[in-house]
């Protein structure tokens, strides 16, 4: 035979080779793109929808076209601060064809399927769009575009982002325990003659307005903001534990103070939340025992959470106990505070001053997703559905769940 006949059928195979290696590897970087340009998309739907979702909600005169160009700048920002393919993305946010939109979901009368309806007027879902392509000017660069005689390619990710505030319940994880304070704020007097509760201070707005926290430099000023504040007053000890407005409540925690001081720092966990099947009610009666006072120790604790977003529980009905300063409450409805300021008494006693804010968390189980049927694992599905009466849950507007639904 004669030397080198096998040299072209050689050259012709690594050829051959290079080739699907190329377009092997064309597809795996754009399959990795898209991956990224996902997770973009993501971060940036739900970095805007937590902008939005701010305590502005609560201010009269919320401008809301502003609140939307203001998460759509986050958004932007987000996304410009992630790679894919290793360039930054960017998002159109001005002019008609935006690639945020603020919006929400409606049926179409037709079909189950809804149809998305853009507004900025009360929305509940943001929808981000991400792209690398030709059209843009960044298209994904490719390998080997001598082989596959293709240099570039387009890809393009939607992700819709959907905010709700009807809950049922708050649920801790194992590493996620649910942000709550554990004490609760009179909600109302039945009789009228008070004027230090939640309903009249907060929601009736009669509370002043001196503080503000500045969420850039996560300090307390003192400045008006919009946001009408309640002042909590707890009871010195031995005192009637009823004049106060404010009650500690035991969770799991035998109202003793190392453990009460621990639920202010963590929130509540799974074993602070066994006795009530690690549910947190956010709108059924909850009875609890409650302690009027609030002693140095705790005082320096909540003076620790300044500025943080937790939640808390509202009481209307309350009796003293037997044991010196402690109560029987029913506990109905949760909100979301900020403490601006701890100001400690004579007599172990405290005034707290706090405002409501806008929190988001992902402890919140929204009433759409939950089956209450499940509790009844061992009766027929019809019966279990008898047994469950319908329920009406009112949005709670200081308190939402963000995820992610397209």
């Amino acid at each position: 035979m004669r030397r080198g006949t096998l040299l072209p059928a050689i050259a012709f195979s690594l050829l051959v080779v290079a080739a699907a290696s190329a377009l092997v590897m064309n597809k795996l970087w754009i399959d990795a793109a898209e991956v990224e340009l996902q997770s973009v998309a993501e971060a940036s739907a739900l970095a805007a929808a937590g902008d939005y979702l701010g305590d502005d909600l609560l201010k009269p005169g919320f401008d809301a076209d502003a609140a939307v160009e203001q998460a759509k700048q986050r958004a932007a920002e987000v996304a410009a601060s992630n790679l894919v393919g290793g360039q930054p993305v960017s998002l159109t946010i001005t002019g008609d064809d935006t690639d945020v939109v603020f919006g929400r979901r409606v049926d179409n009368g037709i079909d189950p399927e809804t149809v998305f309806l853009l507004t900025n007027k009360n929305p509940s879902v943001v929808e981000v769009r991400a792209s690398r392509s030709r059209d843009l000017g960044n298209p994904i660069n490719l390998f080997y575009p001598g082989v596959t005689k293709r240099a570039h390619a387009d890809a393009t990710m939607i992700v819709e982002v959907t905010f709700d505030n009807r809950i049922d319940h708050f649920v801790a994880a194992p590493a996620r325990p649910i942000p709550a304070f554990p004490f609760a704020i009179l909600a109302n007097d039945p009789l009228g003659k008070r004027t230090d509760t939640w309903a009249n201070m907060i929601e009736a707005g009669q509370g002043a307005d001196e503080y503000a926290y500045n969420e850039v430099t996560h300090e307390v000023v003192k400045q008006a903001d919009g946001i009408p504040e309640m002042i909590l007053k707890s009871v010195p000890l031995k005192s009637d534990p009823l004049e106060g407005n404010v009650q500690l409540l035991d969770f799991n925690n035998d109202l003793n103070d190392q453990n009460i001081i621990q639920q202010i720092h963590n929130g509540l966990s799974q074993l602070d939340m066994q006795p009530w099947n690690n549910r947190l009610q956010a709108h059924q009666e909850i009875e609890m025992t409650g302690l009027g006072n609030i002693t140095t120790p705790i005082q320096f604790a909540l003076e620790s959470q300044i500025g943080q977003q937790k939640l808390c529980l509202l009481y209307n009905q309350v009796s003293a106990m037997d044991v010196p300063g402690w109560t029987s409450l029913t506990c109905e409805g949760v909100v979301a505070i900020r403490i601006l300021k701890v100001i400690p008494e004579s007599g172990e006693a405290a005034t707290v001053i706090i405002q409501p804010t806008v929190l988001t968390t992902k402890s919140a189980v929204l009433a759409q997703f939950f089956d209450e049927t499940a509790d009844y694992p061992d009766l027929p599905p019809n019966l279990a559905e008898m047994m469950v009466e319908p329920k009406i849950i009112t949005p709670n507007k200081y308190v939402y769940k963000i995820y992610v639904s397209r």
